[in-house]
């Protein structure tokens, strides 16, 4: 499937700038308070809590034990990463994780949260494989007097609110991860003044990382660097086999593309497999930049064939429940809880010094 270049943005920035305004005008007319930029000032106890017409979120009501953890995969280096580092934040925190694999699937997803709110779990983690399919899932939540925590992938929020529906999102910028893949492309490239054409492979349609990293990367590209033109744009899923099956395609169909982007480093990984296939030499006539900072994207950083990686930085674990215990001691969360992330390239050495602690 291919797509258009629009950037795409993101509900949730949309909805922060909404909020932000409507609490300026609130704190104007003497309403609101002084917490009119967190999520979660609103929410009340689960004690109070009726399940089924639950219209607020709630904080749990006594020692919280058990913790539902609904994961849309465990189909690559970043998934595992991400697995190991919540299971072994949950055990260091003293909780008693009932986890359960999605396997890309929606529907799969749909029907293991349900299972888990059947579970009756003190707090729910869900890190989503789409926007859309799962969001009536965190609503399903609430109503359940069951408080949420958004992992790694975003909901839309045009139908879930943090601080109504969920207390946080805990993740990574993918916008602004898409803008340093674009700076690091056009770099690589030879800088703005550039005219070249490159193409882009999308991640899972319909994902926030997928919208975002596209959204960030075409913006910057169109903004800074007009002459890099993207030909072609088509998924490949986040998969490496996928990336090479469909960059075997696309080069193809373009044969003097100069650049590659890929929304993450498993497609990146694919492609470049794809390209030598063509005959083509990656990191001397086609730069690559992709997005994870996986050990194997990163030895490719090392040995040339990619220019650079952008982090995504899977271990959320501590985090996520550092995050979750702060809220249950009744502190306020933003609606948004940022894991900082970096950009790793061969020629200034950081590739090299953050090998050893590459997924």
């Amino acid at each position: 499937m291919q797509f258009s270049r629009t950037p795409l943005k993101r509900s949730f920035l949309t909805n922060i700038a909404v909020i932000s305004l409507v609490s300026i005008i609130l704190a104007a007319c003497g309403g609101g308070s002084s917490g009119g930029s967190t999520s979660t000032s609103s929410s009340s106890s689960a004690s109070s809590c009726v399940p089924g017409s639950n219209t607020k979120l709630v904080r749990p009501a006594g020692p919280v034990k058990k913790v539902g953890w609904s994961q849309n995969a465990l189909d690559g280096a970043w998934r595992f990463a991400e697995e190991a580092s919540i299971k072994a934040a949950a055990q260091s925190h003293g909780y008693q994780l009932l986890p359960m694999n999605a396997n890309n699937s929606d529907d799969q997803q749909v029907q293991d949260i349900q299972t888990l709110i059947n579970e009756k779990p003190d707090f729910l983690l869900i890190d989503p494989h789409t926007e859309d399919g799962e969001a009536n899932q965190v609503v399903a939540a609430r109503k359940a007097c069951i408080p949420v925590i958004i992992v790694d992938r975003d909901v839309n929020e045009q139908i879930d609110s943090p601080g109504r529906d969920f207390a946080t999102f805990v993740g990574s910028d993918f916008q602004k991860q898409g803008v340093l893949a674009a700076d690091a492309l056009i770099e690589a490239m030879g800088g703005p003044s550039t005219k070249a054409t490159i193409v882009e492979l999308d991640g899972t349609t319909g994902s926030s990382p997928a919208i975002l990293r596209g959204g960030g990367f075409n913006g910057e590209l169109a903004a800074k660097a007009p002459g890099i033109q993207i030909v072609a744009e088509q998924t490949a899923n986040f998969a490496r086999a996928t990336g090479q099956q469909v960059m075997a395609t696309l080069i193809a169909q373009h044969p003097d593309i100069k650049g590659v982007f890929a929304h993450n480093d498993e497609m990146a990984i694919g492609a470049i497999t794809a390209l030598k296939a063509a005959g083509k030499k990656p990191g001397q006539d086609i730069k690559v930049v992709s997005i994870d900072g996986t050990k194997d994207a990163t030895n490719l950083v090392l040995s040339g064939e990619e220019y650079a990686v952008v982090q995504s930085n899977p271990r959320l674990g501590q985090l996520v429940f550092d995050t979750m215990d702060k809220f249950i001691k009744g502190e306020d969360l933003q609606a948004w809880t940022v894991q900082p992330d970096k950009v790793f390239k061969k020629a200034d050495g950081t590739a090299q010094a953050y090998l050893p602690d590459a997924f």
